[in-house]
Formats: C-alpha cells, sequence, structure tokens
C-alpha cells in the first residue's frame, strides 16, 4: 500500500476504535443514551478495509454489532451519536437507537433480530440484478447467527439465483458467552458454505494491509462474476457483549482467548507502522481530528431535541407506496368467520 493508503486506512480504523471508546465513557454514569448498545472494539479491522471498496448504491445489511460498518459506508458520525441518543437529528430520529442503527440515503440497514438482515440481502441483491445495476449487497452476521435456520435458505436461494452477495461472519467463538464448541458439533463453515456451490473464503490475519488485499479482490470478483462470496473472518471483540461494563470480569468466560488476541490488535499495528515510516505528525493530526469530531458529535446529540410526538407517528405510520405498486389486489371471497376451529390434542 502507499503511504497515503495507509493513513486513510488508519483514519478509518482509529475513528470505529475512538468512537466506541467515547461512547463507552460516556454511557455511565451519564445514562443519557436511551438504548442497549453493542460496541464493535477489537472488530474493526475487516468494516475499515471494506469502506475503501464501497460504492454508495451498494447496500450494507449489517447484524446488530453495526458500528463499524456504519462508519465503513461513510455515514456520519454525528448522526450515529445522536441516535443513540434518542434524538432527532438521529440518522434515525431518535427511534431505531443501535441494535436498529440505519441511514436509508446510505443504504445502510441493521437489524436486531438474529441473522434477518442476511435474508434481506436477497432482497436487495436481487434487485441488483433484475435492474440490471452494476451494484452489490454486503450482508454480516456472527458466529451464532449461523446456527439459525434462515442463514442456510438464504445461501440456498443466494446460490440459486446467482445474487452478488458478499456474506461475511464475523466469528469470535462466541454467542454471547456461549463458545461454539459447546453450542454445536458442526463448527466447519466451510463445509455448510459449500454444499451450496458458494464460494467460500477465510480471513485469519490481524494486519489490515493483508485484510485490505484481500477484500479488494473478494468484491472486485463478486463485482465481475455476479456471484456471491462467503467470507469467515477471524476476529475478537474486546468489549463487553453489550453495554459499556465488562462482562469477563462478571462471568471469567474467555480469559484464554482474550490472552491469544492480546498482541493482534489491528489499529495498533497500523499504527506502529506509520510511526516508523516516519508518519508521527500525521498520525497525530489523523487523531486529533478523531477526538475532536467524536466531542463535537457527542456535544450536539446533548444540546439536540428529542422528535416531537406527532412527527413520530408520521414516521411509523406512512400512506404513500412505492411507485411500483399499481393497485392492491382485493379479496375474492369474504372471511368465513364460522368456520369450524381447529382443536389441537394433548400430546
Amino acid at each position: 500500500m502507499k503511504i497515503q493508503q495507509e493513513l486513510k486506512l488508519y483514519e478509518m480504523l482509529h475513528l470505529i476504535r475512538h468512537s466506541q471508546e467515547a461512547l463507552i465513557e460516556n454511557y455511565h454514569p451519564e445514562d443519557k443514551m436511551r438504548c442497549p448498545i453493542h460496541f464493535c472494539l477489537g472488530q474493526e479491522a475487516l468494516a475499515a478495509c471494506l469502506s475503501f471498496f464501497l460504492k454508495k448504491e451498494d447496500f450494507v445489511l449489517s447484524h446488530h454489532r453495526s458500528h463499524g460498518y456504519y462508519l465503513s459506508k461513510k455515514c456520519p458520525v454525528d448522526k450515529m451519536v445522536s441516535e443513540f441518543y434518542g434524538k432527532e437529528f438521529g440518522s434515525n430520529a431518535g427511534l431505531a437507537g443501535s441494535q436498529e442503527l440505519s441511514l436509508s440515503e446510505n443504504n445502510f440497514f441493521s437489524g436486531t433480530i438474529l441473522s434477518g438482515m442476511f435474508s434481506i440481502a436477497l432482497g436487495t441483491a436481487f434487485a441488483q440484478k433484475n435492474y440490471q445495476k452494476k451494484n452489490i449487497t454486503v450482508t454480516i452476521i456472527g458466529d451464532g447467527g449461523m446456527e439459525e435456520g434462515i442463514c442456510y435458505e438464504t445461501l440456498n436461494l443466494a446460490s440459486l439465483k446467482s445474487l452478488p452477495i458478499l456474506f461475511i461472519c464475523e466469528n469470535n467463538n462466541y454467542s454471547v458467552h456461549t463458545n461454539i464448541g459447546v453450542r454445536t458439533l458442526t463448527s466447519n463453515f466451510k463445509k455448510k458454505v459449500e454444499s451450496f456451490n458458494i464460494n467460500y473464503q477465510k480471513i485469519s490475519d490481524h494486519n489490515p494491509e493483508n485484510i485490505y488485499s484481500k477484500i479488494e479482490k473478494i468484491v472486485k470478483q463478486i463485482r465481475k462474476n455476479k456471484k456471491p462470496i462467503f467470507v469467515e473472518f477471524d476476529t475478537m471483540r474486546t468489549c463487553s457483549h453489550v453495554g459499556p461494563e465488562s462482562d469477563d470480569k462478571e462471568f471469567n468466560y474467555r480469559k484464554k482467548d482474550l490472552a491469544k488476541w492480546k498482541g493482534k490488535d489491528s489499529v495498533e499495528w497500523m499504527r506502529k507502522k506509520l510511526l516508523k515510516s516516519n508518519q508521527a505528525k500525521k498520525v497525530t493530526m489523523i487523531e486529533k481530528n478523531n477526538k475532536n469530531l467524536l466531542n463535537e458529535s457527542i456535544k450536539k446529540a446533548k444540546g439536540g431535541d428529542f422528535l416531537n410526538y406527532e412527527k413520530s407517528l408520521k414516521l411509523n405510520f406512512i400512506e404513500s407506496y412505492s411507485k411500483l405498486i399499481k393497485k392492491f389486489s382485493e379479496p375474492k371471497k369474504d372471511f368465513i368467520y364460522k368456520q369450524k376451529v381447529t382443536k389441537m390434542n394433548p400430546y
């Protein structure tokens, strides 16, 4: 990578990392953020690298630990922070919070239902193919999401219809506090994915330049071939499952795993490389700018207004429909309310 690319990559890595640190610092004892938050400390690398290869018209459909991918899609920091404070300026007018964090104008959506966004990717990718668009859909789940049946229905249809989807599974070996070895006997994602005739790739690397190179090739391949690719990314969140408190102190459930990942900090790796390349001044400037951005975003969120109740109703009940819908079908027969009721017998 050229030095300017390295600096841009570090800028995104640091932005994701510092956004999480700043929010964690302010969450308590302030207690003004209006939602539970799943932070992504330790999982910045893939989202940061992906940001270089996403186009505005591409769709990104994320799991609930979505902040890194929100920023990767060039969505504004101040709207994200205001969303968490429940303010009208937020990306969803303060109505969605962290687990449903979205910005429709940037084609970024996240959802709290486990693996729910995985399946919605079928719709956006089918539309891209049907209208002969050159764009792709990216969708992200965690390893726990791979135990949902909807994943396999989604992989089957994506393969059958040859849809331009980048499936990403962030594998940190834990679903909340439960290790993957306790949850399933079949944790070989490669075999599962390839059974649907889908190209499987694995990234087990904390060097962001290597991740950058691999994800660049993968995205180019999907754009060219219009076929899905599944990426399993080995990672480790270094924060709690949810909230700013440390659940490791309380449950002591992954001490050995955290020890293995202690020397695999992608953000620090990139920082040290830049310092060795005599880029100390630019690194300092990047960090200062990101810190100022978060400070201003938090200040703006705290001073912002909550959404008016009447406005919230208008956002929740919309009477207009897509121009593609010409008319609604009418039922041919009335509902027979006197029909016999099925009564279940005991087992």
